[in-house]
């Protein structure tokens, strides 16, 4: 075990690399560059993991890294105007998955999945097959096979 004065240069070092990553991680072109960081970052993640002294420090390094984490995937997924794309955060979220850096059960993942899994059950009724069925009555379905079975009156 490391002195508190080789912790905290640790530390601070290791603050110091993962300032760098996120910048790279924010100028990144390529999905293999932000692979090739997010690779660092677990192998970052992991050698302070094993230098924690305590149950709790090692569960707030944990707890840090996962925030970080999925910091990252979401500015990836976040258009220039501030929000989030959330066809383009699926594909991440199971890029992550594939690579085995994402479990899942983990709580991005499963929130993700669970929000676009209903968007693409309600598909939206075209504005024409509307106004075709306004104009055959209230009784008559138009042909869409996402509308409900219901009456449109």
């Amino acid at each position: 075990m490391c002195d508190v004065r080789q912790s905290d240069d640790l530390y601070s070092v290791a603050q110091k690399v993962r300032n760098w990553i996120r910048a790279e991680y924010a100028r990144a072109q390529s999905i293999e560059r932000r692979e090739e960081l997010l690779g660092m970052r677990f192998e970052l993640s992991r050698h302070l993991e094993g230098q924690a002294g305590t149950f709790q420090e090692l569960r707030l390094l944990k707890s840090l890294h996962r925030t970080e984490y999925h910091c990252l995937l979401v500015s990836e997924a976040s258009t220039l105007s501030g929000m989030v794309n959330d066809c383009v955060l699926r594909k991440i979220m199971e890029r992550e998955v594939r690579a085995g850096r994402m479990k899942l059960d983990d709580e991005l993942y499963l929130r993700v999945k669970a929000k676009l899994d209903v968007l693409c059950l309600v598909k939206p009724i075209p504005p024409h097959e509307v106004k075709e069925a306004l104009a055959r009555g209230a009784e008559e379905r138009p042909s869409s096979k996402y509308l409900p079975r219901i009456s449109i009156a």
